[in-house]
């Protein structure tokens, strides 16, 4: 499910037919703009003319612009990027892939390869591109103003990003303005000259004011716009206008306060009125207006708010359309919030039978957020809660966590406490986003006399999160009996769960029954975003069995899912992406490893799914270090150890100290390893599950660097026996590698030799190849001792390339085709078993999608093959990859 985007503030506002003209400062915009200067900040107090400025420049372009007027709903991470990437696709419509992968973080770094993503497309274009971001000062999320940062300092020379805020933003501008690339206009600038001002009061506003009189309400207004508007409004019908002048002084709240009141007394009834009761609305349209004005029994004439909305405008009441057809507008903020105060002291008891009628009216249109606000500014607490329940399973499925423990934090404790569904909508969303002690306190208030099913589902959810397999057992046996058929949600997140259990348990067999049982179960009620999630566990389960190319697929299929209107990138899709960059890795792609592990960060944190997020934060460190890039597994490292200490959990915890263990091997910081071994002394005795056996083998790792071989052996001995016992072929070519190395050690080289022969007679079909590599040259040694034998000649050969070992080798199968690939046709029959379509193969080698058809000719033609399926089948025959 997707939620739609209010397009209005997309709209480049209209040029006021009021407008006067001020060229001095169109030559500032028009220098940063030509001279390909990053950015240009207009920063003043309200009412200086920001935006009427900017938009009567982008009026004289020769081309169109981006715009996005910002309110303070968009300090969402999410939010905000959504819309500036929809911004930008009004002017540059091919960039909807990139608008699937922004992210909401408070991590800048999570969201740089979106950003880099964007910038390098928006590179191509050879047109200029101009973003203007207008009333800035709404966003504080200090995330926000991070990436946007990053965004400035990668500019490419075809972009401009314009800004127009009340107050200088937390951004690079020294930077900027040390290297030449800021122009800037604050409030000094903006004023209106004594001449401006005199354009302004006697041709746009239709006085006849003296020079002296201008004179002086320039500068008792200090060139301030809105002030000089207020006071042309407020001194139409007055006889004497040197005594208004006179009497007009003082700073600007009084200003505004003494304008306001002349402003209003100088309108009829019917249109005092009417300000004052749609006062309360963010953005007015007519049918709004008029469901909101009935509340209050003002009687208009047919299609009056629409009229009156005309008249505002033609009459300059600080009314702004926000669309080209007059539909939509919004009142001036000052004047707005004049309104609003105003209406607050008259009129106390008609504002929340406003709000109500203004939540009704978007109740009705389906736009559940603007009348669940509405229903909270009336103090409507108990219609809100209705709203949100109503809503609130939706906005599960569709993973929207963070707004929805919004709301329900706005509420007070009793609507949540005396609805058990609404307390258990609020449980799940603690939960997904693993807040325990709030989930905690939550169950409580709930009790289980209510709903024992949701419940025990929940706590079901939680015991398989932290690894507890009897207690998940349990509580998902006594959720299945007693929740009802129809709680689909619930139910398919206690077959997940149990799925979860069997597979930290290491039963995978069961486990795949649980997560087959979960996709069915969504498949027939259409819940597609649990399917994902089933989905992905599955693939997880294949790839145990070490069956990476079919969970390559699972993984695949489950992103397929994914609606691809949709702007918002679903929040679970980062466990596909997670599995992507674990079966990517082992396949030696360290590149798309990478990517997917990013990925999987910036989508988890949208949803605020802690789990899978460090699961990610795992892929991503263990890429660094495969690549060597130390500094970037620090810095991953650091980001992921302060998640734990947020939200702790003791797998991922485990995780991270083992891949420590990793870091200081590779560093040759044998001491910090071995003092890690000291305090983790291994066992001998079948551990019971993954993260564990995980810790033995980072212990056997150590205790090899040490040369204890024999503690090695007997360590991996009972390992052995569980993995091939429960079928984890996963684990168990991991067992055997290390049984080898440590005979090798031993100098027992037959019986290295030997492990290591079997080791590759399971892992050649799934061309495994960083299971070997990332043990480091003793394995490339033993590996050239196999080639000597004749094992597993071509595959053997193709991972002594992955050492760069090139002395070896052209594989012999490769010397039994016809003519042999060239490097080329190895990358693009690569891409062609990782199942990709030939536009994708064109964009990922940055080739024509001609020269892809032509490589794939010659492909087929060398390997005797006649389509896809049977070139991925040879390949893999002949282990050409």
């Amino acid at each position: 499910m997707s939620i739609p985007l209010l397009k209005t503030k997309l709209y480049v506002p209209p040029v006021r037919p009021d407008l006067v003209s001020r060229p001095r400062l169109v030559e500032q915009l028009n220098c940063g703009f030509r001279r390909r200067r990053r950015l240009t900040l207009v920063s003043a107090p309200a009412g200086y003319g920001k935006t009427t400025l900017i938009t009567g420049w982008a009026a004289q372009l020769d081309q169109p612009l981006a715009w996005l007027s910002l309110d303070q709903g968009d300090n969402d991470m999410t939010r905000f990027w959504i819309y500036v990437v929809a911004a930008l696709q009004t002017v540059q419509d091919d960039i909807d892939e990139i608008a699937q992968t922004v992210i909401q973080s408070l991590d800048p770094s999570s969201v740089e390869s979106a950003l880099i993503r964007m910038l390098n497309q928006i590179a191509t274009v050879p047109d200029p591109v101009v973003l203007v971001l207008d009333d800035y000062h709404v966003i504080n999320t200090p995330g926000i103003h991070d990436t946007l940062s990053f965004l400035l300092e990668n500019l490419p020379p075809q972009m401009h990003l314009m800004i127009a805020t009340r107050a200088d933003p937390p951004l690079p501008i020294p930077r900027l303005r040390g290297r030449g690339q800021l122009v800037e206009l604050y409030q000094s600038d903006l004023r209106f000259t004594s001449e401006e001002a005199t354009e302004f009061l006697n041709r746009a506003m239709g006085l006849d004011l003296s020079e002296g009189d201008v004179a002086a309400l320039e500068r008792r207004t200090e060139g301030w716009i809105a002030g000089l508007q207020m006071a042309a409004l407020s001194m139409r019908g007055h006889t004497d206008v040197g005594a208004f002048v006179r009497a007009f002084a003082g700073s600007h709240r009084y200003i505004f306060d003494y304008l306001g009141e002349e402003v209003l007394r100088q309108q009829s009834d019917d249109v005092g009125q009417f300000l004052l009761q749609t006062a309360i609305l963010d953005r007015l349209t007519a049918p709004l207006c008029d469901a909101v004005i009935e509340e209050a029994g003002l009687d208009l004439e047919p299609d009056g708010s629409q009229a009156m909305l005309e008249y505002l405008e033609s009459n300059g009441l600080f009314i702004i359309p926000l669309d080209d057809e007059r539909r939509w507008y919004r009142y001036h903020h000052l004047f707005a919030d004049l309104l609003r105060h105003r209406l607050q002291r008259g009129q106390p008891d008609l504002v929340p039978r406003l709000h109500r009628r203004a939540s009704e009216w978007y109740q009705a249109k389906g736009l559940c957020p603007d009348a669940v606000n509405h229903s909270l500014a009336a103090g409507d607490e108990e219609r809100a809660a209705e709203l949100i329940g109503s809503e609130g399973w939706d906005m599960l499925v569709r993973g929207e966590m963070r707004e929805l423990l919004g709301w329900l934090d706005s509420l007070p404790q009793d609507p949540v406490s005396s609805r058990p569904q609404l307390g258990v909508i609020h449980a799940w969303a603690l939960a997904l986003t693993s807040q325990w002690e709030r989930l905690e306190e939550r169950l409580t208030q709930i009790g289980d006399d209510h709903v024992p099913g949701e419940i025990a589902a929940l706590q079901a959810y939680v015991a398989s999160v932290q690894g507890n397999v009897p207690r998940t057992v349990a509580l998902c046996k006594h959720a299945s009996e007693a929740l009802p058929e129809r709680k689909w949600f619930s139910r398919s997140f206690v077959a997940l769960s149990l799925g979860i259990a069997y597979l930290a348990s290491r039963q995978p067999a069961a486990a795949r029954k649980a997560f087959c049982e979960a996709i069915e179960l969504c498949r027939t009620t259409g819940f597609s975003y649990m399917m994902q999630a089933a989905m992905m566990e599955l693939g997880l389960v294949q790839q145990m069995a070490g069956s990476l190319h079919e969970a390559a697929e699972t993984f695949r299929r489950a992103l397929e899912l994914i609606p691809g209107q949709d702007l918002r990138p679903v929040p679970i899709a980062g466990m596909a992406y997670l599995g992507l960059s674990r079966a990517h890795y082992e396949w030696n792609d360290l590149d798309r490893a990478l990517q997917n592990a990013k990925r999987g960060i910036e989508v988890t944190y949208l949803g605020g799914f802690t789990n899978a997020l460090l699961h990610s934060y795992v892929r991503l460190i263990t890429a660094h270090l495969a690549r060597g890039d130390m500094m970037a597994a620090s810095q991953a490292f650091e980001k992921a150890e302060r998640l734990v200490e947020q939200h702790p959990h003791p797998a991922i915890s485990g995780m991270l100290a083992i891949l420590r263990v990793r870091f200081w091997l590779k560093s040759g910081d044998l001491a910090a390893a071995s003092l890690w071994l000291q305090q983790h002394p291994p066992t001998t005795e079948a551990v019971p599950n993954y993260p564990q056996e995980l810790e033995q083998l980072a212990a056997a790792r150590v205790l090899l660097d040490l040369k204890q071989t024999a503690s090695v052996l007997e360590l991996l001995r009972p390992l052995q026996d569980l993995a091939e016992e429960t079928g984890r072929m996963w684990s168990l070519i991991r067992i055997l590698v290390l049984q080898a190395r440590a005979l090798q050690v031993e100098e027992k080289w037959d019986q290295a030799v030997s492990k290591l022969e079997r080791a590759l007679s399971l892992a050649e079909p799934e061309g495994y190849v960083r299971t070997f590599v990332d043990e480091g040259e003793p394995l490339a040694q033993l590996l050239r001792q196999a080639l000597s034998k004749g094992i597993a000649p071509n595959y053997t050969a193709g991972l002594l390339a992955a050492f760069g070992d090139e002395a070896e080798l052209t594989p012999p199968a490769m010397q039994a085709l016809i003519e042999p690939l060239t490097d080329r046709e190895i990358e693009v029959l690569r891409l062609i078993v990782a199942g990709l379509s030939n536009p994708e193969i064109a964009e990922e080698l940055f080739i024509a999608v001609s020269t892809v058809k032509s490589h794939v000719n010659h492909i087929y033609g060398k390997l005797g093959v006649q389509n896809r399926t049977q070139a991925a089948l040879k390949a893999r025959e002949l282990t050409l990859l």
